[in-house]
Order: structure tokens, then C-alpha cells, then sequence
């Protein structure tokens, strides 16, 4: 058999062998149905193969990729004729015919006219059954947008004539607009509405339906939500609920789907018991398990209990663990037995730790991130890590792990495997704030760059951004550049020149700032961080008021400064944009002047925390505060106006105008303080996915002196708000009212911020 087959393999390498060498005859070009002329020189001009050459595939099939491209051609191939000693090669093509008429029938809901214009098929294309199925996926996009999600298509091309024509005829059966207007979940539920329609991909209308072309009934998504409906009621311990069958009836202008939800028992934890290990103690290993006897048996939590089990072993090396779960009804009603079973495998090393996949980042930026190396003991949680670590660097798409087993067993080649994303950023939009004004934007930024690899300046891992901003009241531009593993340490560095006009601080004067700023950022703890940074800037007060006060008319002209700034942060929260749990301290310090030199000497200190509580049914409940004083040294002989404390507006004391919280001169206008102290707390309940619904109460005080913790002259105010959570364009509405106030700023009535963005 193995000779046979050798023989065979023979025979086709030295038919390809002659083939290759032997002699082109003749060329020629035929239609592939019968009795249909092909225009000769159209396809002629894309044939590369010539009579007397040597007979070459691969340019043959150069040509056939070729003529396949114009989109002329509905059939492409190739013939090989044998003839005396030589070939004669007959390209078979079939054409597309043209285009005479188009007829659309049936459309309502879209005028039989605009299907034809969105088909975007003109008199005289070439068009085959294939090619309009295709141009009619467009079409279809366009009705599942307007909720009509069975829309089907009957097309139909006449037999081309003598001229090579067809006519094109497409039917449409709309079928029904299925708008859910409503989801409804009827008994007894454990959860709020908001949150189970939270987890579905189902999804009801809304305001903004008419955009986004949410809403649009989908059955089997709507069969897996009933999965993971099922699933949140098992993680309060309710093991045996059932989601569904659901319904759908028609209402007067859409859909409602009712989602019966069983819970049946909620379970509570009899015993947890481990079987199967020999080389560590079950108490040891009960410990990793986030259950208590008594407890309730959330699904979840038993899910994490054999993940941490199996971590214990992978953080001593015994990558091989696998860790199942059982749960087993006792005689007591409502009470179940957990046991995992452990089997413990062997310690594991890692030979060789292999990177796949980036074509532009360099490896030593993907290595100086991994947390496990070739030789240790293999940790899947370390590689778990270090592939998040990959992730969220921000230009990998992808980065995940693979263990590749070797001849020696228990030693792995440990792979990853990134995939490269889009690093460089052009983003331009506007943004209108209580404060700022209107303001426009232009930003470009580069997440992957590389000061030292030009002309690319791609693949080093470093971030480049420059913004500039203008509007109504400032004009900035900023050139950030920051550095990760400088010195090819743990710590980061960051140059960033500026140039900020601000015309929002005072009716009296305008501010410019310009300068750079010099910083080193370092991970002094898992959850702490340090920070250095040395600035050196003009500040220029201007276009000063003649009534303005002395404290501003002191100000007036530039001011040269330098200052260091000293800051130490720890950041527990869940989630950077919108967190529900945990919370930021920062602690800083700084001065300018003094060993520094220049214009002035002044320092700082400050504190500053904020804390997130989860309460119940996604209720979020913020308590904030900061204390900030500031005070001069040296030859100084005052704080100047840009380094005094102000409070009021959007981002502080609600209920009173940007920096109206301050000491006033005997005018009656602000001119800052020396110490100021707020806080606020802030209680959010979600709506919708999307929108929250939010109450709130702010208090601060700005002293004259330094250190001055006096509360005598506190403002305070109160207000509700709407929280708009869109990707990347979050909004805040606040409305407010005075509680306490100071007399030179007591406002009757509310008051009302906008603000785009977040604040923490």
C-alpha cells in the first residue's frame, strides 16, 4: 500500500513538473453557456499567460482572481486542452447580464421607489441573483432599524436577451412592525424591573428607539434571557427557578412580553465539605470558599468557591488541579450540602514563555508586563494576570494565554497570544458646562508610541496626546507625553507642556497659564500610588476690571513661579466611570518658591476622599469630602488670586454660582480664602441601563486663614438630578436650592448646572 501510494505521488509531481515546462498553443476564451458570445478583448486584457510561453498555474490563476474582481463575471475557470506537445488553455466565463428595467413591488412601509434607491443598482450593471441578495441585506438593515424584523425579498432576473440584458423584478413582504413597547414580570420578584431588564438583551423601547433601533423583537435572544434571568435568582440561592415560558401579545402600538418568574425554594447551606485532597487540610481549603454554614446557597458564590480552591493549588504550582462541585439535597427541607472534589495533580514548570501576535508592539514591552517567567513553578493566577495586564495596556483588541504542553511532562511552554488594536485616536466634539461655557475640541492621541523609532514612532508603549480646546470663555492646547518603565523601572514619567486662557474664573480679570510640567509616578503598593511633579509656569492676570478689587489689581500682570508637588493616592473602586463600591483617597502636598526660586513662595496641603455604597436594587449612596489649605513663606507676601480657595458650581456646592463660596471684599465680590472645607453626599437609583435618578446634599465653607477649620460661615444646599450614562458623553443635570448661604450670595430661587463628564 505504502508503495502505491509513493508511485502515485510520483507520477502527480512529474505530471506538475511537465506540465509547468510545456508549450501554450494556443489561447482561448469561451463562454460557459452555450450559444452566449463573450466580448474577447475584455477578458484578454487580463490574461498574462502568452502563446508560445511555458504553461505557468500560477499566473493562470492570477487571471482568474483577476477577472473575478471586476465584478463582470458571475463564472470564472480555466481549461487545459492537451494538443501534439503542447496545450491550448480556454478560459471559461460566464457574464453577468446588464441591467434593463428594475420593478419593486409590495413596499409600504418604505415607498416602492426608495427600496429601488437603496438597492444602489443602476441601469446597465451587471447583476446576478447572488449580487442583489447582497445589495438587499442593506435594504433589510433599514427596516429591522424601523422595527420590521421578517421582512422577506422575492427576486426574480429574466433569462438575459440577445443583447445580453435582464430585468430585474423584487417583491417585498414587509410582514409586521414588532416594536416591544413593554416587558413585564409578573408574581413575586426579588428584584427590581430595572435590573432584570438590565441583564437582558432583549430589549423594550425608549426615547431614543427612533436612533438606535432599540426594541426590535428578537425570539432567540429573548430564549437565552431567560438563562440569565434564571441564573441572577440562583445567585440569591433560589436553585431550582425557572424563567418563562414567555408571551408576547400585541398592545395598541407595539408588543408586551410578560416573562413569568418561578423562585420556588431559596436554599441555605447545610455543610461544605472537601473530598479528594491529601496534600493540604480541608479546613485549610474550606477557607477559600465564600460560603457559611447557614448561609444562603448563592450559585455564584459556589461557582467562586471551586475557582479559589483550584487558585490555592495553582499559586503553589499545581496547575493540573481540576476542582468540580456538588450539591446535594439533605433530609432537612431547603438545606443542601456542598462537597468539591479535588484532584490534586503535580507541580508544573514553565520552560519557554512565548509571545504570538504583535506585529507592531516590541516584546520587551509585552514581557516587562508579565508577572511570570520561564524556569518559575507555573501559576495560571500570575498568567491570568499578566494577560490582564496585557489587556489593559489599551492598544491590544485581545490577550489571552495558552499552556502548551512539552516532551518532558509537567513542563510547559506558556503562549500568549495578543492581538493588536487600534493605538492612535483622532476624537472632536463640543462640550457646553455652567462653568466653561461652550467649548470645542480637537484631540489626538497615539496609545502606543515610540519616541525612539521613527518614522513609525509606533510599538514602545509610551502615550502621546495633544488637545486643544476653544470656546466662548477659554482657549487651551496641552502636549502630554508620559512614559512607562523609565530607567526600565516600575515608574512612570510624564512631560506636558500647556498653554490654558481662562476668561470663566472672574468677571474682573483673565487668566493665562503656560508652562511644563516635569512628573514621576510610582506603584508603591498594590493599591497605592505615589506621585513627583515639578512645574514651571508664567501666569499672566489680565483685562482687569477697573472696579476690580485690590486683591486682583495686585495680581495684575505675569508672575513666574515653580513649584513641586508631592501626591500619595489609593483607589479601591469597582469601576473608574460609574462605581457602586469602594472608593479614592488622595493626599497631597506641595509648594513653589523658596529653594526653587522665582516670583513665589507658597505651599499646600490637602485631602481628599470619596466612598461608594452599594445599598439595595443597584441603589448607590457617595460620600465625599476634601479639606485644602494654602499659605505663603519666604518673601512672599500673600497668597496670590490664582492660588486662593473658592467653592460654588457644578463641581462643589451646588445651589450657588461657580466660586461664589468665598470671602468677599468690600465690594462685595469674591477674592478667595486660605482654607476650605467640603462635602457631599449624593444618593443615586438607576432608572434605566442608561439613565439615574439622583438626590443630593452639599456643604463647604472657605476661611480667610490658613488652617481656619471655623464652620460658622458654611453654605449648604440640596437638589435632585438626572444622570445620563452614554459611552463616552456622560451628562449631569442638577437642579438646586440654598440651604444655608452667606448674605453677599443668597439666592432666592434654584439654580440650575450642566456638565458633561464625570466627577468624583
Amino acid at each position: 500500500m505504502k508503495k502505491l501510494l509513493c508511485s502515485i505521488l510520483f507520477l502527480i509531481c512529474c505530471f506538475q513538473c511537465q506540465l509547468w515546462a510545456i508549450e501554450i498553443l494556443d489561447i482561448q476564451v469561451r463562454s460557459k453557456t452555450p450559444g452566449h458570445e463573450i466580448e474577447l478583448s475584455a477578458v484578454k486584457a487580463f490574461i498574462q499567460p502568452r502563446v508560445g510561453a511555458q504553461y505557468n498555474p500560477t499566473l493562470v490563476n492570477q487571471d482568474i482572481r483577476s477577472l473575478q474582481e471586476t465584478g463582470r463575471y458571475a463564472y470564472v475557470g480555466a481549461e487545459i486542452n492537451p494538443e501534439g506537445e503542447g496545450i491550448v488553455l480556454v478560459y471559461v466565463v460566464e457574464e453577468r447580464p446588464r441591467l434593463r428595467s428594475i420593478t419593486v413591488e409590495g413596499a409600504q412601509h418604505f415607498s416602492n421607489a426608495k427600496v429601488r434607491d437603496l438597492l444602489e443598482l443602476n441601469l446597465s450593471d451587471r447583476v446576478d441573483i447572488p449580487m442583489v441578495m447582497t445589495k438587499l441585506d442593506a435594504v433589510n438593515e433599514k427596516y429591522q432599524k424601523d422595527f420590521y424584523t421578517l421582512v422577506e425579498f422575492e427576486v426574480e432576473l429574466t433569462p438575459p436577451d440577445a443583447e445580453g440584458f435582464t430585468q430585474l423584478t423584487i417583491i417585498v413582504d414587509e410582514g409586521e412592525q414588532w416594536k416591544v413597547k413593554e416587558i413585564v414580570f409578573p408574581g413575586r420578584i426579588e428584584y427590581t424591573r430595572t435590573q432584570l431588564k438590565r441583564v437582558m438583551g432583549q430589549k423594550d423601547t425608549w426615547i431614543l428607539s427612533g436612533l438606535t433601533g432599540r426594541g426590535k423583537l428578537d425570539e432567540p435572544q429573548l430564549r437565552q434571557d431567560l438563562s440569565m434571568l434564571e441564573e441572577m435568582y440562583r445567585r440569591l440561592g433560589y436553585l431550582d427557578a425557572k424563567a418563562g415560558p414567555y408571551e408576547i401579545a400585541p398592545l395598541k402600538k407595539g408588543l408586551k412580553i410578560t416573562i413569568p418568574i418561578t423562585p420556588y425554594e431559596q436554599y441555605i447551606v447545610n455543610s461544605i465539605r472537601i473530598e479528594g485532597n491529601t496534600l493540604y487540610p480541608s479546613s485549610l481549603l474550606g477557607a477559600q470558599v465564600p460560603l457559611q454554614v447557614g448561609g444562603i446557597a448563592a450559585s455564584n458564590k459556589i461557582q467562586e468557591g471551586r475557582s479559589k480552591i483550584r487558585d490555592f493549588y495553582n499559586n503553589r504550582g499545581f496547575s493540573e488541579t481540576r476542582v468540580n462541585e456538588r450539591i446535594l439535597l439533605t433530609a432537612q427541607k431547603n438545606r443542601v450540602d456542598i462537597i468539591y472534589s479535588v484532584n490534586e495533580g503535580r507541580v508544573a514548570k514553565i520552560r519557554d514563555v512565548l509571545i504570538r501576535g504583535n506585529t507592531r508592539t516590541k516584546d520587551s514591552v509585552i514581557r516587562r508586563e508579565l508577572l511570570i517567567y520561564p524556569g518559575d513553578t507555573l501559576n495560571e493566577v500570575l498568567a491570568r494576570k499578566s494577560a490582564a495586564r496585557l489587556r489593559n495596556l489599551g492598544f491590544f483588541d485581545s490577550a489571552n494565554y495558552t499552556l502548551l504542553p512539552t516532551e518532558n511532562p509537567g513542563v510547559y511552554d506558556l503562549e500568549f497570544d495578543v492581538q493588536e488594536g487600534r493605538s492612535g485616536q483622532f476624537l472632536a466634539g463640543v462640550g457646553y458646562s455652567s462653568e466653561d461655557s461652550l467649548v470645542g475640541f480637537v484631540e489626538l492621541s497615539q496609545g502606543n508610541f515610540d519616541i525612539g523609532d521613527p518614522p513609525s514612532f509606533t510599538g514602545g508603549g509610551q502615550k502621546l496626546k495633544t488637545r486643544l480646546q476653544l470656546g466662548t470663555e477659554r482657549q487651551d492646547i496641552d502636549i502630554n507625553y508620559v512614559r512607562p518603565w523609565f530607567l526600565n523601572r516600575r515608574l512612570a514619567l510624564s512631560v506636558t507642556g500647556f498653554q490654558n486662557d481662562s476668561r470663566f474664573y472672574s468677571d474682573d480679570y483673565d487668566q493665562r497659564n503656560t508652562g511644563f510640567s516635569i512628573g514621576l509616578r510610582k506603584a508603591l503598593t498594590t493599591r497605592w500610588r505615589g506621585a513627583i511633579t515639578y512645574t514651571l509656569e508664567q501666569i499672566d492676570v489680565y483685562n482687569v476690571a477697573e472696579n476690580a478689587s485690590e486683591w486682583i489689581v495686585a495680581e495684575e500682570g505675569d508672575t513666574m513661579r515653580a513649584g513641586l508637588d508631592f501626591t500619595f493616592s489609593r483607589d479601591t473602586r469597582n469601576d473608574v466611570w460609574i462605581p457602586t463600591q469602594g472608593g479614592r483617597i488622595i493626599l497631597n502636598t506641595g509648594f513653589t518658591g523658596g529653594p526653587l526660586g522665582f516670583d513665589e513662595s507658597i505651599y499646600e496641603v490637602g485631602a481628599r476622599s470619596s466612598y461608594f455604597y452599594p445599598v439595595f436594587f443597584d441603589h448607590t449612596l457617595n460620600i465625599q469630602g476634601w479639606a485644602r489649605s494654602v499659605d505663603y513663606y519666604g518673601d512672599s507676601d500673600g497668597v496670590p488670586i490664582f492660588d486662593r480657595l473658592f467653592l460654588g458650581g457644578s463641581r462643589t456646592v451646588r445651589g450657588f454660582e461657580f466660586r461664589e463660596v468665598s470671602p468677599v471684599d468690600d465690594n462685595g465680590d469674591p477674592i478667595g480664602g486660605q482654607t476650605s472645607l467640603f462635602a457631599s453626599i449624593e444618593y443615586t437609583i438607576p432608572i434605566t441601563e442608561m439613565f439615574r435618578y439622583a438626590m443630593f446634599y452639599d456643604w463647604g465653607v472657605v476661611n480667610m486663614d490658613p488652617f481656619d477649620s471655623n464652620i460658622e460661615g458654611a453654605n449648604s444646599s440640596y437638589g435632585v438630578g438626572l444622570r445620563v450614562d452614554m459611552p463616552g458623553f456622560p451628562l449631569r443635570f442638577d437642579y438646586s436650592w440654598q440651604d444655608k448661604s452667606s448674605p453677599w450670595n443668597e439666592e432666592p430661587g434654584g439654580l440650575f448646572s450642566f456638565l458633561i463628564g464625570y466627577s468624583f
